[in-house]
């Protein structure tokens, strides 16, 4: 039995999910929602079974009868009494006597949809992908930075009773017994449960210790592999859990610039990177695009995350993907279009974090399956510089690669696909800096440049060098002798111009005491 309220909410959540975008998690599992599972599963199910529910709107009008109804709210309130579980909607007097009045000929629509279709029951109604969807194994991180994967492996075999299994991949993950679990065949801080596992009431989710991420959304922050100490940028970060799972595999050491423009999901970000014990991030609401590159506060950042907005054409197991698929049909001109501006988007995330001076590594991904998106942004940013190449190494032990063609190296970049390596669809590709120290020596003869040519007194000079010796100190150990030549010869620049201020200043008070005799 539902309330009034509990109705009219859920409308409004439909409402917001027409506009896609959001998600049928992020919108039922929010902080207003009350009762949450209860608003999820009603959610879902008239999902499901909208398209036949819109058909019996329309044929038994009720929205002309019923001028108070909205037909998201009609939509609700028809699911619970043909689909659900109201009978007379006793605990919503409001709706009971319009739902009573039109009880039976909205009953007598549902009948002819099935005679037509031949269905014995409303689930027959359903189409194929919908009634039995390709599910996949539940993936969960250990967050490094909470436990170690050791201890959580302990903690579940001996406080919750579970088998530990050995690793497999593929299709052999599409076998799980209940209470069993696996160590992932590649990534070593992650696990993976049967696919109904349920770990929203868990002490060890609720603590932040565990992390339900999808094993291809893990893959970025292994290619990436920041080192403890980097400052790194995350430009597209909320809602964050893949600049959590950088700051787990930095150890909390080291900066963090996590980047999103829209204020309540860099909200959530801020929640669920607390809740993780990440200390060494810093949430800014910008946009990643505008900031600038040769800003002093960005001058340490080696190591760049990419994950921007894209088509989420690889995302299964989740219903309004399965629902949007017309969406994904590459044949629709608008598609196609919407496509390509998020292609044009995507390259120019890259193409920004080239411009940052001192960046060596740069992670690209995407949830989608299209070429459009992957590959042919990999190849328009590779086309657009000079100074970048795809790394070699971008998660090597991974067998599925580029499209064959697609972009030089094709095998340097890595794609999954769902209904054989049972995750998500996603594309993961690196760039690195082909000459890491280049644009450290630039930076430092451009510096020294300006020393020499500026008119300062002697005290201004020798302070900015001291910053350069500071700075070239801070680079790798492998060009320390070139940048400590560059000191050096400035160094030495300085001098003379010094003994050549002292020689014109002696020459003048010469002049001027030859003219006072």
């Amino acid at each position: 039995m539902s309330s009034p309220g509990f109705y009219i909410q859920a409308a409004k959540i439909l409402d917001k999910l027409a506009l896609k975008k959001t998600t049928i998690k992020a919108v039922t599992l929010a902080d207003d929602v009350k009762e949450k599972k209860k608003m999820y599963a009603i959610i879902n199910e008239t999902l499901k079974y909208k398209p036949i529910i819109t058909e019996i709107i329309e044929k038994s009008q009720i929205l002309k009868n019923e001028k108070k109804l909205s037909k998201s709210l009609a939509i609700i309130l028809i699911y619970d009494l043909l689909f659900g579980h109201a009978k007379n909607f006793k605990n919503a007097p409001v709706f009971q006597k319009i739902m009573n009045k039109n009880k039976a000929r909205l009953n007598a629509e549902l009948v002819k949809i099935k005679i037509r279709n031949k269905a014995i029951n409303n689930e027959d109604l359903l189409p194929e992908e919908i009634k039995n969807p390709f599910i996949l194994p539940r993936y969960v991180r250990v967050n490094l930075l909470k436990s170690t994967v050791d201890k959580v492996v302990n903690y579940f075999q001996k406080n919750d009773g579970y088998t530990l299994l050995p690793a497999v991949e593929g299709k052999e993950l599409a076998h799980f017994k209940p209470k069993t679990f696996r160590k992932d065949f590649h990534l070593h801080d992650l696990l993976v449960f049967p696919s109904n596992t349920d770990f929203h009431d868990h002490p060890l989710y609720i603590d932040g210790t565990l992390i339900l991420q999808d094993k291809a959304s893990c893959f970025p922050a292994h290619v990436l592999s920041p080192p403890p100490g980097s400052v790194v940028i995350d430009g597209c970060a909320a809602p964050g859990n893949k600049t959590s799972h950088v700051a787990s595999l930095m150890g909390n050491k080291g900066h963090i610039f996590a980047f999103d423009l829209d204020k309540r999901r860099l909200g959530l970000l801020k929640r669920l990177t607390t809740k993780a014990g990440c200390t060494c991030i810093e949430p800014i609401n910008e946009n990643f695009l505008e900031t600038d590159p040769n800003d002093p506060k960005y001058a340490n950042v080696e190591y760049i995350l990419l994950d921007p907005s894209c088509s989420g054409s690889g995302i299964v197991s989740r219903l309004d993907q399965i629902l949007n698929q017309k969406s994904q049909d590459t044949s629709n001109k608008l598609v196609q279009e919407r496509l390509k501006s998020l292609s044009d988007f995507q390259l120019s995330t890259i193409q920004h974090a080239f411009k940052f001076p001192n960046v060596k590594r740069i992670s690209y991904s995407t949830c989608s399956i299209h070429q459009i998106e992957n590959e042919d942004v990999v190849r328009r940013a590779l086309e657009s510089t000079k100074e970048f190449k795809l790394s070699a190494h971008c998660i090597p032990q991974w067998k599925r690669r580029g499209l064959d063609g697609s972009v030089e190296n094709a095998n340097y970049v890595a794609r999954t696909l769902p209904e054989e390596d049972y995750v998500i669809g996603f594309f993961v590709s690196c760039f690195e800096r082909i000459n890491p120290n280049e644009n450290n020596n630039k930076k430092i003869e451009n510096d020294n440049k300006e020393d020499i040519s500026t008119t300062k007194d002697d005290s201004e000079v020798d302070e900015k060098n001291d910053d350069d010796n500071d700075n070239s100190s801070s680079n790798n150990n492998s060009n320390n002798n070139n940048n400590n030549l560059g000191v050096l010869k400035t160094t030495g620049s300085i001098k003379k111009k010094k003994n050549k201020k002292k020689k014109n200043k002696k020459n003048k008070n010469k002049k001027t005491i030859e003219q006072q005799t």
